[in-house]
């Protein structure tokens, strides 16, 4: 009996050692995961998810929806941004990643599990991490 225990131990801890965001490949970074709180546009503050993907060599997607996260507030059919950047060095005690894509460039700073997110030096999002026990995954 106790052989049988310790293979299914074996057999389903792939199952629970999951990294939904790539956490592995992020060196050390905290930003992989779910964030959830406004985003600010035309003075007019959006409910907002985000989730950000480790990729590797230091770069990262960030995948954002309007409304909240999916499965949590967003609805299908709204808007959905996706964007990569790189992390950069940041002020002590602070992740920094620089998103850029043909149109604009945005910074997000991590420091304890808030993100400030800001275009063209003004504060565009604020974001708290969380954790969800069934993370919904980027929809395509």
């Amino acid at each position: 009996m106790k052989n049988i225990i310790l293979l299914l131990i074996f057999i389903t801890k792939p199952l629970f050692a999951e990294d939904p965001f790539g956490a592995k490949k992020a060196l050390g970074s905290k930003f992989p995961g779910e964030y959830i709180g406004a985003y600010f546009q035309d003075n007019e503050k959006i409910k907002y998810g985000l989730q950000i993907f480790a990729l590797g060599d230091g770069k990262f997607r960030a995948v954002g929806y309007n409304g909240g996260l999916p499965g949590n507030g967003f609805k299908k059919g709204g808007k959905i941004e996706r964007v990569e950047g790189k992390i950069i060095k940041g002020k002590s005690g602070i992740e920094r990643i620089v998103f850029q894509n043909e149109e604009e460039e945005a910074i997000a700073d991590l420091k304890d599990g808030r993100l400030i997110g800001r275009e063209d030096g003004e504060v565009s999002a604020r974001l708290k991490k969380v954790v969800r026990k069934k993370p919904v995954i980027e929809i395509k």
